[in-house]
């Protein structure tokens, strides 16, 4: 043991905005944006607006400001509702170089004391990239190895140590004060994975739980509150509870050349991003070949092993059920063309027409593409028409990812998409106007102002 937990902690506190290549700043604006507009068009859902009630009903302190409604509550309150919209359809950030959902367990704690403290553009910037690093490192440092024992999940695990020290950092601590601020979200670190065997809606605040309890970690650290030494590295820490193999000199590698945001992945489909591929390659094959969902006889899609243990619900009785069911979900794309939040529905999840399309679809296992995409995902479609053709499409990069990325217009698009509607496109620009020239802004209060869009 090395004290890496010490040492992640002076570079979380020390970083500055200076020492930040402009690639990096500008994925870490292009996160804001994503996640603001998911949150926007997440806050419509049953599930969300149960979290929203039961939160508003509770009261306190008006601190900081819901999305969409417009209610100010105290900043865990605030966080916990904004980062359940953020995630609410499977339609936010991802990484897969460290796995879990950055954006939604960061920017809605980190937005709220920035709001409440008057912070500005570019200290919330700093703080939320120093949040990325700390959360990015912890989780690189026990991927995939956690995922292979079936959790616990990395949002809830390791997401509350990103929200700690990016809040930690908001709240003026030093290095001691964010090193408690991790050692105290141990105790808070945890979340089981049965969603992606059992469907339920539970699964749509895991972001929020992290990111709402790291929120948390920083305040009882502010007032003095301490947490143990090696909470990641020790004895009794994260990486050797958890994991069954784990690699604490990734904590402290490459300061300053590697940053873990560089792999952030932006969704263009609304379901679990190990299905991304899929659903490209069999798009591509449709589009080559012609096809329609009625051509097709049968579709096998190979996966590495976790990708297939995370989205082989085959009879899915929810959405998020329907969003982790890639025989499912190539269903919407042969049939409806896109996998959009529109036709992620209940209407389609009870379609009989789209049923008997997901009973063609078969998932097999295939060893090798672990081998040779580590920290990518990969899926391989074979395609079997009626008319006894074969067809195959292998997919290691989809759209949204490093090796494919997104540009800021593609991620603009999507905000419009997810806003527009909401609150209309004068307003809507007004606000990604703002998201975009956050360096310049000197108080975070006034984008939060524009969050009331009713």
């Amino acid at each position: 043991m090395a004290d890496e937990t010490r040492v992640l902690a002076r570079y979380a506190a020390e970083l500055t905005l200076d020492q930040v290549p402009t690639k990096v700043r500008t994925l870490a604006i292009d996160n804001l944006v994503d996640q603001i507009g998911c949150q926007v068009g997440g806050s419509k859902y049953p599930w969300a607006v149960q979290v929203y009630d039961t939160f508003k009903s509770t009261g306190g302190v008006a601190e900081a400001t819901v999305v969409r409604y417009g209610d100010k509550l105290p900043i865990a309150a605030a966080a916990f509702i904004n980062s359940t919209f953020g995630h609410a359809f499977e339609y936010d950030d991802a990484n897969p170089f460290f796995q879990g959902h950055p954006g939604v367990e960061l920017i809605p704690p980190l937005m709220a004391i920035a709001e409440r403290d008057h912070i500005s553009g570019r200290d919330f910037l700093a703080a939320f990239i120093a949040g990325y690093e700390v959360r990015g490192r912890i989780g690189w440092s026990v991927s995939p190895f956690m995922s292979e024992r079936g959790g616990p999940q990395f949002s809830t695990a390791c997401g509350v140590f990103g929200s700690a020290a990016g809040s930690a950092r908001l709240l003026g601590l030093d290095v001691e004060g964010l090193r408690n601020a991790i050692g105290i979200a141990g105790s808070f670190s945890g979340g089981l994975m049965q969603y992606d065997q059992g469907g339920g809606s539970v699964k749509r605040i895991h972001g929020a739980i992290g990111g709402s309890n790291g929120l948390q970690a920083a305040c009882l650290a502010k007032a003095g509150m301490t947490g143990p030494d090696g909470i990641l590295e020790g004895k009794r820490g994260l990486l050797r509870i958890y994991s069954t193999e784990y690699h604490p000199e990734r904590l402290v590698a490459d300061f300053g050349k590697l940053w873990t945001l560089e792999h952030v992945l932006f969704k263009p489909h609304s379901c679990c991003a190990i299905i991304h591929p899929a659903i490209e390659g069999l798009g591509d094959l449709i589009k080559a070949h012609k096809l329609t969902a009625n051509d097709i006889e049968g579709v096998e899609v190979g996966y590495p092993k976790r990708s297939y243990e995370h989205s082989a619900i085959t009879n899915p009785h929810d959405l998020l059920g329907m969003q982790f069911s890639t025989s499912y979900s190539l269903a919407l794309t042969a049939l409806k063309g896109a996998n959009t939040p529109r036709e992620y529905t209940m209407e389609a999840l009870a379609d009989p027409e789209v049923k008997a399309f997901a009973a063609k679809v078969t998932l097999v296992k295939e060893e090798e593409l672990s081998r040779r995409f580590e920290r990518r995902m990969p899926a391989r479609v074979t395609v079997r028409t009626k008319a006894g053709g074969v067809h195959e499409s292998l997919v290691s990069d989809p759209k949204g990812t490093l090796q494919s990325p997104l540009t800021s217009a593609d991620i603009d698009a999507k905000f419009r998409g997810q806003v527009t509607d909401v609150i209309g496109s004068v307003a809507c620009e007004t606000l990604l106007h703002a998201l975009r020239n956050i360096e310049s802004l000197d108080d975070m209060a006034k984008v939060a102002a524009l969050f009331r869009l009713n």
